[in-house]
């Protein structure tokens, strides 16, 4: 009869994790205050900022794909995804949302092309690679006009993201473009949902996404007040927020750091954010060290590309100094002509959708 050993690998584990969690409780009876406070502060966050300017995008990114119209926009930039990043056109929509939507907009998207069989796992895996980023509602909204007091800094900030995004797909297509180059048979054609029924199943699906990223902000803004009251030394605590939480890294950032150093925030995105895309990154199978590496790359890439841009652009000269948070819904300029925009894509595709069925 063999004997078990004493202390295995998964004991220790256990071990381990039921130690963690155990510290956990007994800081969360002894700082009961601090934490809920922490999480109300994340809620806020949330009414505040995120829900008004991911929430929209996420709901007309998913009629975009419900209503087949992602054809109208891969007609428009064929060289980029075609020659550069390899990748099929219908991955423009899912690069251009993500650019605009926000950080879960283009994994959702991704993972949704997937499904009805438009792209490979492959391909899908290496889009969100670099298919992450904030919308310029948060970066010029919340962030620029908001924390730094400049909309222009937020400009900055959002195109730095979005310069050091396009380099980490083609860092990506360098490293991985071997593996999804082979040509993708025709994509099916996926029969449009009626529009009512297209509304109700994005508005669901958005909500249900939306309520899931809000969740993971005020427990790690709870995890931050924790982290602040058990000892963190206050210079410490931006930089684990920086690695914790994108929106209070943002806001604990802005007062005490160059603007490159918030573009490698906002381009990381945080912990939080990777859980939050968790679901569909266990989806596509795609490996969370993987994700996690090329998160990184992403940040120093809009690093790189942020000291670039101050170099030719003139910031003003209080553009680094905290001003109190305001609402984004208050500063959505920008937000308000992305959804025109998206509006008047729907529109469109829709009568060519509806002639096309016609001719058929």
């Amino acid at each position: 009869m063999k004997q078990q050993t004493a202390f295995s690998l998964e004991s220790v584990s256990f071990l381990i994790q039921a130690l963690c969690f155990g510290a956990l409780a007994v800081l969360l009876l002894l700082f009961p205050k601090q934490v809920s406070l922490g999480v109300t502060q994340g809620l806020q966050l949330c009414f505040s900022s995120l829900i008004g300017s991911i929430l929209p995008f996420l709901v007309v990114s998913k009629l975009f794909l419900l209503r087949g119209l992602q054809r109208v926009l891969t007609r428009r930039s064929l060289f980029f995804m075609r020659r550069v990043l390899r990748l099929p056109d219908v991955c423009n929509a899912v690069f251009v949302f993500s650019m605009i939507g926000g950080y879960p907009v283009g994994a959702s998207m991704a993972t949704d092309l997937w499904k009805d069989g438009s792209i490979t796992r492959k391909q899908a895996q290496r889009l969100l690679l670099f298919c992450v980023g904030p919308g310029p509602s948060f970066a010029v909204s919340a962030v620029g006009a908001g924390m730094l007091g400049s909309a222009k800094a937020g400009a900055v900030l959002y195109a730095s993201v979005v310069a050091g995004a396009v380099l980490t797909g083609i860092i990506a297509r360098l490293c991985f473009g071997k593996q999804t180059d082979a040509a993708t048979a025709e994509p099916p054609q996926v029969q449009p949902l009626p529009v009512a029924e297209s509304v109700d199943r994005a508005v669901r699906e958005s909500v249900q996404t939306m309520v899931l990223i809000c969740g993971f902000v005020a427990l790690f803004g709870g995890l931050l007040a924790l982290l602040q009251a058990s000892g963190l030394p206050q210079q410490m605590l931006p930089f684990a927020a920086a690695v914790l939480e994108v929106t209070n890294a943002c806001r604990l950032l802005s007062p005490l750091m160059p603007l490159p150093v918030l573009a490698l925030a906002v381009a990381w995105g945080g912990v939080c954010t990777h859980c939050q895309l968790s679901p569909f990154l266990g989806a596509l199978e795609l490996p969370f060290w993987k994700f996690s590496l090329f998160r990184a790359v992403h940040a120093g890439c809009s690093f790189l590309c942020c000291r670039a841009l101050l170099a030719v652009v003139r910031l003003p000269a209080g553009a680094m100094m905290q001003s109190p948070v305001r609402p984004a819904v208050q500063h959505s300029y920008l937000l308000s002509f992305c959804m025109c925009m998206m509006c008047a894509l729907l529109l469109v595709g829709s009568r060519c959708s509806i002639r096309l069925g016609r001719t058929k």
